[in-house]
C-alpha cells in the first residue's frame, strides 16, 4: 500500500527533460475551427504537432510566444489560388502566409502540369525569367517546388485548358475518339501524381471550346481516384442559371463532387415594380466577355476583328 503514493507520482510527474514543448503560445483566443465558440487559451507544440491547448498554467517551453488579443486559429485553405509558378520563383509565399494562408489549391482551368504536346512554346515559358517549365508532369513540378523550398502546403487540380491545349492545341471544335482517349490517359496519370480533381475555367478559350460531354469523360477519369470537379462557369450573366445547371449535370454525370469557387451572379431577380441593375465584377476589357466567336487566336487576333 505504500507504493501507491509513489506509482502515482511517477504517472504524473513531468519529464526529466527542462522544457516540455518546443513552442507555448500563451493567452490568444482560440478558434479550434470545429465550430465550437472561441476560448481564450495556450496552445503548445512538440515536434511540430500540436501537443496540448487549454490553460497549460504550469507548462515550459524552448520559445513562448505571448498572444494575449490576439486570435490562434488554424491556418486558412485558399481553395481558388493563382500562384501555380510564383512559388516555383518564391516558395515563402509571404503574401499568403502574412494573411494566416497555411494551404494553398492551385491549378483553375490551366494548371502547372502536363506541360509540352501540342501547346505553343509561349505557352510553355511559365517562369518569372520567361524560361520554359523544367517538367513536364505533376511528378516533376512537386519535385520542383520541393527542391526550392515552399513554406505553405500546396495542392494542385489538374486544368482541363491544360489538358485541351497539351492534345489539341489552339483548337476549337469537339476532339476526336483519339484525342479524348488522350485527354483521359493524361487525366489518370495526374491523379495518379497528386492532383485533386478537374477543374475548368469555361468563360475564355481555350476552356469555351471543352463542351460539356467532353468535361464529364475527363471527370469519370478521376472520379475511381476520389476526384472532384471544380469550376469558373460558362458566364456570370444572363446564362448563370444555365452555367451552375451545366456543372452540377457534370458531377451527376460522373458521379463526382462539384465545387463552383467563383460562383457569381451578376444578374439579380428582384420584385416586379422595383428597379434591378446588373451588378457587374469590374475587369478589364478582354475576350472573357466578348462573344465566343471572338475568341479563337487569342486576345491580340480577338480585339483585331
Amino acid at each position: 500500500m505504500r507504493a501507491l503514493p509513489v506509482l502515482c507520482f511517477l504517472l504524473f510527474a513531468h519529464p526529466a527533460s527542462p522544457e516540455d514543448f518546443d513552442l507555448l503560445v500563451r493567452g490568444g483566443r482560440i478558434v479550434d475551427g470545429t465550430g465550437n465558440p472561441s476560448y481564450l487559451g495556450d496552445i503548445a507544440i512538440r515536434n511540430g504537432r500540436i501537443a496540448a491547448m487549454g490553460h497549460l498554467a504550469g507548462a515550459t517551453a524552448k520559445r513562448t510566444m505571448e498572444a494575449s488579443g490576439l486570435t490562434v486559429t488554424p491556418g486558412f485553405i485558399d481553395i481558388h489560388n493563382h500562384s501555380d509558378y510564383t512559388l516555383v520563383a518564391d516558395g515563402n509565399a509571404q503574401s499568403m502566409i502574412r494573411q494566416g494562408v497555411t494551404s494553398m489549391i492551385l491549378g483553375e482551368g490551366g494548371s502547372a502540369a502536363p506541360i509540352g504536346g501540342k501547346q505553343e512554346p509561349r505557352d510553355r515559358r511559365v517562369l518569372l525569367n520567361e524560361e520554359p517549365a523544367d517538367w513536364a508532369d505533376f511528378n516533376g513540378y512537386f519535385a520542383r517546388l520541393l527542391r526550392e523550398g515552399i513554406s505553405t502546403n500546396v495542392g494542385s487540380y489538374v486544368g482541363s485548358s491544360q489538358i485541351w491545349t497539351y492534345v489539341r492545341g489552339e483548337r476549337a471544335g469537339p476532339p476526336t475518339p483519339e484525342e479524348l482517349g488522350q485527354m483521359r490517359a493524361l487525366v489518370r496519370q495526374a491523379m495518379e501524381q497528386g492532383a485533386l480533381g478537374v477543374a475548368s475555367s469555361l468563360s475564355g478559350p481555350p476552356g469555351s471550346w471543352i463542351d460539356t460531354d467532353t468535361l464529364v469523360a475527363l471527370c469519370e477519369a478521376a472520379a475511381p481516384y476520389g476526384g472532384s470537379y471544380s469550376t469558373h462557369m460558362r458566364t456570370e450573366g444572363q446564362g448563370v442559371f444555365e452555367s451552375v445547371a451545366e456543372a452540377i449535370e457534370i458531377g451527376r454525370r460522373a458521379h463526382v463532387p462539384v465545387d463552383m469557387p467563383e460562383l457569381v451572379a451578376t444578374i439579380a431577380r428582384a420584385p416586379r415594380a422595383s428597379k434591378c441593375k446588373p451588378m457587374c465584377t469590374p475587369i478589364a476589357p478582354g475576350r472573357t466577355i466578348w462573344p465566343p466567336s471572338f475568341h479563337p487566336g487569342r486576345t491580340r487576333a480577338a480585339r483585331r476583328r
